[in-house]
């Protein structure tokens, strides 16, 4: 689908689940949407999964904008603090993005569907926003806590359950949610490509569709010993934190040359100001020499470099507070001035950091370069230890050109078997939004999507599911009504008495 079909369709007013490979164009396409919704008078929730996610988005984790942090199901407590600490903005919103959503488990956006429907006093799905969500599922998979201490929680205990006796994995992919054929959302798969090309392009497909020839094996395997040109910018990409973090402090160390530290301003409540420079990569103290190589963590405006973008640092500006003069891997030669990074709700400002937007770049993780499109990329695939890593490593750079391998492994490019089928439905299913959508208007579409009174299954969603969306819209016609069940707002209704329509189980409440 193409990306002005996919904002044609969000402008309509419709939900959606914008998909598709790296480079694609889904950040873009919720900035555009983002931009337009606002410039309209409509209040935009922008979140993500992680922090680094949001930050690409000027927005703040999901986790946050609920007012669930870790939380891992709706108990009567949750549900009170963020109906006292979250209500206005919740109430206040039109429209709630969420982006990155492979690393959301199933019963997490459940639990966001939950507390829309309980703070906004609506049994509709979300409570009645217009839901954007994005991501590509091949990319990272949900993120569990393993901590023991959570699964024998009696509210967690008590709400999985409903999961397992309708055969659903609470800790899957959000395609088999609950709200997720109850929301009505349509898939955009993006098929358009603005960073991969040429013959990575073609191997990165290969590598999704689980089809890898033995010319792909021979293209990368080409790649291994190869080194960058003198004087070209190549990041290292490693598994961890530690890995990256020890290479940079040594590479930095052996350089010659004046140390220029640059300490980040900010501004906002010190809580909030301390998640953000968590979320954000580009660090509290800069510490860069002449020579050290370097990473753009914006766009620039002029398009001399994106977020992503290499470089070395060639000089320093006396005249202008000594900031860095750095040479990227594209021939921009650009002075480096502070820029903003955000934590907005809706339209406020909760908090601020001002910090150049670079970061040392002779290596960083794996997780670290998720969102980024890099000019060159040096990494040992012989070394990744699961499914669809080595792809995620693969798919941020730009062409073959670019990339330097020290070793490569077939278990590199392997992908998820459950994350294929799905993908495969999903284009499917995103063909069959794009055929509609040639006989009618998107405002006809979203109008024709809204009256069908049996949502369409996605992704994995199985028979089981199925018998638990049924279920749920039987019980509320039944006398005897439990207090989860389906029911519409009524006066008589608690301010703390949530509307739910499917079975979660009765300990939670």
């Amino acid at each position: 689908m193409r990306q002005k079909d996919v904002l044609s369709l969000l402008r309509a007013g419709s939900n959606a689940f914008v998909t598709g490979a790296p480079g694609s164009g889904k950040t873009y396409v919720l900035g555009q949407f983002i931009a337009w919704a606002r410039r309209h008078g409509k209040s935009v929730a922008v979140t993500a999964s992680t922090g680094i996610a949001a930050t690409h988005l000027g927005g703040r984790t999901i986790h946050s904008w609920a007012g669930v942090g870790i939380s891992r199901a709706p108990s009567r407590w949750l549900l009170r603090t963020a109906k006292s600490r979250r209500g206005s903005e919740i109430r206040a919103a039109d429209i709630l993005v969420i982006d990155e959503v492979s690393m959301l488990p199933a019963s997490f956006l459940d639990l966001i569907d939950i507390v829309c429907r309980h703070v906004r006093r609506s049994t509709a799905p979300f409570g009645g926003l217009q839901v954007v969500l994005a991501g590509d599922l091949f990319q990272l998979p949900p993120v569990v806590r393993s901590d023991a201490r959570v699964m024998t929680d009696p509210d967690v205990a008590a709400y999985f359950k409903g999961y397992a006796d309708d055969g659903i994995d609470p800790n899957g992919y959000v395609t088999s949610s609950r709200v997720w054929a109850r929301a009505h959302m349509p898939i955009c798969y993006l098929t358009e490509q603005h960073r991969a090309s040429g013959r990575l392009f073609d191997i990165l497909n290969d590598i999704r569709s689980g089809a890898v020839s033995v010319s792909d094996r021979q293209a990368l395997e080409d790649r291994i010993g190869v080194t960058p040109a003198e004087g070209q910018a190549a990041v290292r990409l490693f598994p961890t934190n530690r890995q990256a973090d020890r290479i940079n402090q040594a590479q930095l160390a052996d350089l010659n040359g004046e140390l220029h530290t640059y300490e980040s301003e900010s501004n906002g409540d010190p809580a909030l100001v301390k998640q953000l420079m968590k979320s954000m990569l580009a660090p509290h103290k800069l510490s860069v020499r002449q020579g050290a190589v370097v990473m753009a963590l914006r766009n620039d405006q002029l398009g001399r470099y994106m977020n992503g973008s290499l470089g070395v640092v060639t000089d320093f500006d006396s005249a202008h507070s000594d900031f860095p003069i750095v040479t990227f891997n594209n021939g921009h030669t650009v002075r480096m001035e502070p820029e903003s990074w955000n934590m907005m709700d809706g339209e406020d400002v909760l908090a601020s950091v001002d910090q150049i937007p670079l970061r040392l770049a002779w290596a960083i993780t794996i997780h670290k370069s998720q969102g980024m499109t890099l000019s060159a990329a040096w990494m040992d695939l012989s070394r990744t230890f699961a499914p669809g890593m080595g792809y995620v490593a693969l798919s941020r750079v730009q062409s073959l050109d670019g990339l330097f391998l020290d070793g490569i492994t077939p278990r590199a490019l392997t992908v998820s078997d459950r994350v294929a089928r799905i993908d495969k439905d999903l284009r499917s299913q995103s063909r069959d939004v794009e055929k509609a959508l040639t006989h009618m208007s998107p405002e006809a579409f979203v109008a024709r999507t809204h009256r069908t009174s049996e949502p369409a299954e996605s992704g994995e969603k199985s028979a089981a599911t199925k018998s638990a969306v049924t279920k749920s819209s039987t019980s509320s016609s039944t006398t005897k009504t439990p207090a989860h069940s389906h029911r519409k707002s009524d006066n008589r209704k608690s301010d703390n008495q949530p509307a739910f329509d499917f079975p979660i189980g009765h300990a939670a409440f």
